[in-house]
Formats: structure tokens, sequence, C-alpha cells
């Protein structure tokens, strides 16, 4: 992307869905245990990081851009999200029903990012002029590389400072455990802009 070009939060947002869209096709396709493991890891990093961002930076904006109730049930699907990306994270990929349990995870994430992108988003683009939207993409941007790698769904989702708290530290604790168990991922097909 060219410096100096606006960036569109919708866009960055939907990149998301697509990587998500994109590693459970991948991980369907592939017979080979680890190579399904790191995909399996790297869905539920990018489910994680996609949910805690959109809470702490997007969904902040939602009532100026009269959208609060959108918000409030987007944080409610966001929950029942993060217990079932929890779940597929607690569960041993050995589990004779594991691939049910990733894909409950897949489903539930990928039906309300159909809901955001068909209903929202016409609106969020809509609404905000370029600048303010290009100040959302970056807060958006900015917002997944704090948060955390793993589903805390007991963590606050409130957006404000409780959840912003509770994600530096849930960050830090989730690198010690990825590390810790030497958990692979695997690259993934669309990319952020580098620079934001």
């Amino acid at each position: 992307m060219a410096t100096g070009a606006h960036l569109d939060v919708t866009e960055q947002i939907k990149l998301d869905h697509d990587n998500v869209r994109d590693l459970f096709q991948r991980y369907k396709q592939t017979a080979d245990h680890d190579q399904k493991a790191a995909i399996a890891n790297t869905l539920i990093r990018e489910m994680a990081i996609h949910g805690d961002a959109e809470e702490i930076s997007v969904y902040n904006d939602y009532a100026a851009l009269g959208l609060g109730d959108a918000a409030k049930h987007n944080k409610e699907e966001h929950a029942e999200v993060k217990r079932a990306v929890y779940d597929a994270d607690a569960t041993s990929m050995s589990h004779d029903d594991y691939d049910a349990v990733l894909e409950k995870a897949v489903g539930t994430f990928l039906t309300h990012a159909k809901e955001e992108e068909d209903e929202q988003h016409p609106l969020i683009k809509q609404r905000l002029s370029a600048e303010d939207n290009d100040k959302l993409a970056r807060a958006f941007l900015k917002a997944r590389t704090t948060v955390p790698t793993r589903p805390h769904p007991w963590a606050p989702q409130s957006g404000g400072v409780a959840q912003k708290a509770a994600g530096v530290q849930g960050a830090f604790h989730d690198k010690v455990i990825e590390t810790v168990e030497g958990r692979e991922f695997v690259d993934l097909k669309y990319q952020h802009p580098s620079s934001y």
C-alpha cells in the first residue's frame, strides 16, 4: 500500500475474515497431522486476535455511527465465538471430535463475520469520512498487536481500559505458553499493511 493512502477499516476486518476462511479450507484439504496442527493453531490465534482487536477499537466507535445496538450484539456474539474457540484451543487434536470442535468455532466466527460484512460494513463505509475510516482502520491494526493470541472468554469484554489491561497481560502469557508448547503456525494468505 502506498504511503499516505487511506486505509478502510472494513477491508482490514474482512481481510481477517478471509484469512479464517482460507485457513479452514487448507485445514480440511490436508491429511498431514503436523500441517493440520499448525493450521489449527493459526486459526485459533487469528480468531482470538480479531475478536479482541475489534472490541477495543472498532466497536468503541459504533455508537457515534448510530450502531450502538450492533456493538452490543457483536460483543454477545464474540463471547459465543470466544467460548467455541477456547474449546478448540483446549481440546487435543488427538481427540476423536477435534475436527467437529474446530468446525464449530470456525462456523460461529464466520456466521458472525458474514453478518458484519453484509449488514454493518456498508453502513460504516457510508457514515465515516475517509479520514475517520483511516483512523479507525489504524486503531484496529494497532489493537491487533496488543491483544492476546489465544482465547480468554472470561476476560473483560467491555472494550475499555479493563479489557486493554487484561489483554496486555494475556498477550504476554500466551506468548510464553506458545513458546513452551512449541506451537507451530502457518503463513497467512492475506496480509495487513506492514506500516500504519
